[in-house]
């Protein structure tokens, strides 16, 4: 008797019988072997940590971290432990790896500083990607670090232009020790041990970029001619910048395309805070 010539209920009962046997062997399988990995045999032995650890404290590490990892070394989450060490402060990037026998793997780099952004008891640290973290300042001290300031949301546009002003500020040796963006988009920088300089708008990158190589190009001169150094510079001009000097902070000077010729020289302005009045 061929397969054909059984009863067709026949064969869909066998089909049925045969495919609950297979399932019942599969349910039995999953269960046995859920018993056997969450049997203790399998806890984790050993968390070894590497990497980038400046800043990480090792005793933050166990109390922050480590008891947050639930299961053994079959059914711990890996996301959940990699949530958890990077939550502990100066982690910037946790990866977590089964290791065997029994290990977890844990590979940390760490939070890179490049400023301090803001003051008093608000201040955080700006990271090298340009994004806010927090730690303990206190761990920083002793390291060079400019402070930076802006609107929310504005710290990766705020350490990339300290890039840019810094660049621009090289071949006088000053660095930035403060740069600090407006809420109306006005730039304001005070040189490490030099004068405050009004940038203006950044919004014609070519305009900013002139009038700041402008202002480099010919502070040297100015500071020459009067004998003394600038305390403030007001760059918000389109032919010109306006300088105070020391000693004389009640006047202002414009030095402009002509002082670098040889012309007739700065002419004095109207004083308005920290430069003087005219065309912008």
């Amino acid at each position: 008797m061929t397969r054909r010539d059984i009863p067709l209920d026949v064969r869909l009962m066998d089909f049925t019988s045969r495919a609950l046997l297979w399932l019942f062997a599969c349910g039995a399988l999953f269960v046995a072997g859920n018993w056997v990995i969450s049997r203790p045999m399998w806890a984790i032995r050993e968390v070894r940590v590497q990497g980038s650890l400046q800043h990480i404290s090792a005793s933050a590490l166990r109390t922050q971290a480590l008891p947050h990892l639930r299961g053994n070394w079959f059914t711990v989450d890996l996301a959940h432990a990699q949530q958890a060490f990077a939550r502990v402060p100066w982690v910037h990037v946790a990866v977590v790896q089964r290791v065997w026998p029994l290990s977890l793997l844990v590979t940390l780099q760490a939070q890179q500083p490049a400023a301090v952004w803001g003051s008093g008891a608000d201040a955080q640290l700006v990271n090298t990607a340009g994004s806010l973290f927090d730690a303990n300042l206190g761990e920083v001290q002793g390291t060079w670090l400019p402070r930076l300031d802006g609107p929310p949301g504005s710290s990766a546009q705020v350490l990339a232009m300290l890039h840019q002003v810094d660049a621009a500020l090289a071949p006088l040796h000053w660095r930035a020790a403060a740069l600090d963006l407006g809420p109306e988009g006005e730039w304001r920088v005070q040189v490490d041990g030099g004068p405050r300089l009004e940038l203006g708008s950044a919004a014609d990158a070519t305009a900013f970029a002139a009038r700041l190589q402008r202002f480099v190009a010919l502070v040297a001169e100015v500071q020459q001619r009067y004998g003394r150094p600038i305390v403030s510079a007001d760059l918000r001009y389109a032919n010109g910048f306006a300088v105070q000097l020391q000693g004389d902070e009640a006047a202002a000077k414009t030095a402009g395309a002509d002082a670098h010729k040889g012309g007739h020289g700065p002419r004095r302005q109207r004083q308005q805070r920290t430069g003087a009045t005219g065309a912008r």
